[in-house]
């Protein structure tokens, strides 16, 4: 998939222009700056308008064609900056539409991909809660009415968008994995009916074949430090979620990093039956049943 469009003042864009700059200043157009790199043109259209985002070798490679030594101290530190985008939710909301907007944002960059990978160590992802749940998830001082300053309509809507992301879970085609460390099971959002019917959606989820939902018990050894929970977006970048935003981390190797760090949750996780047994279990000890 394309990757987001940048915002005109970004690192992303301030490091593209530059190395545009650099090349046009070679005389060489896009095309013969490709050749000379030994690269598809599409790659040096790509990066000189921040559709792809460069590796440290591709910025060594650029310079080296380009003959720009000189060059590379600035690039460098515009590479540094760029490698990871923050967004504000308090600055997205006040744009027009503003928490919804941002919210349909999300469904449609979910849509165009072919894959979004999520981990969650100690809470239950947007695309498996329930209306309930996501109310009083939302109502919460880490909520976007307190960080972004959205009103109680935004919110209704938010609710809706995020109902309306979760029906890819069952696109043909669509490869959205999920893993939530089993401490999302048991912390509680709401009153106990609130976690209760929170708890039987995610037993549904975890008894279809076109859901992958796995969990990582407590009684096996978590494979990474679960610092934070995070998605990735096919190959071009992982989100990771604060309470006033989001850090968009867009460098490949980091990109892989976080990739090599699911597939290790993905494999210690429990899915299908066994993950809807240890659902049903928590279920019936957070209602006091034996």
């Amino acid at each position: 998939m394309p990757t987001s469009s940048p915002h005109p003042g970004s690192d992303r864009v301030r490091l593209a222009t530059k190395l545009r700059e650099i090349r046009a200043a070679t005389g060489l157009s896009g095309n013969q700056f490709a050749k000379t790199l030994g690269w598809p043109q599409s790659r040096v259209s790509k990066i000189e308008t921040a559709m792809q985002f460069p590796t440290s070798e591709d910025i060594s490679s650029w310079l080296d064609a380009a003959d720009a030594a000189t060059e590379e101290g600035v690039v460098t530190e515009l590479l540094k900056r760029a490698r990871v985008e923050s967004v504000s939710f308090r600055e997205e909301f006040r744009k027009p539409g503003g928490a919804t907007t941002r919210q349909r944002s999300v469904l449609e960059l979910e849509r165009q991909a072919s894959r979004v990978a999520t981990f969650q160590p100690a809470l239950l992802p947007g695309l498996v809660q329930t209306p309930g749940f996501m109310r009083e998830l939302l109502a919460l001082p880490s909520g976007p009415a307190r960080t972004g300053g959205a009103s109680a309509d935004d919110v209704e809507h938010m609710v809706a968008v995020r109902i309306e992301r979760q029906a890819q879970l069952h696109e043909p085609g669509k490869a959205m994995p999920l893993v939530i460390g089993e401490a999302a099971l048991w912390i509680r959002i709401g009153d106990l009916e609130t976690q209760l019917g929170q708890l039987d959606r995610l037993h549904t989820l975890a008894g279809l074949r076109t859901v992958d939902l796995r969990i990582v018990p407590f009684d096996i050894v978590m494979p990474i430090a679960p610092l934070h929970g995070f998605r990735i977006i096919d190959a071009d970048f992982v989100a990771v979620e604060t309470f006033a935003g989001e850090n968009l981390i867009r460098d490949p190797d980091e990109i892989a990093l976080y990739q090599h760090m699911f597939d290790r949750l993905q494999a210690e996780a429990v899915a299908g039956d066994e993950a809807a047994r240890l659902i049903q279990n928590v279920s019936r000890r957070v209602a006091g049943e034996p």
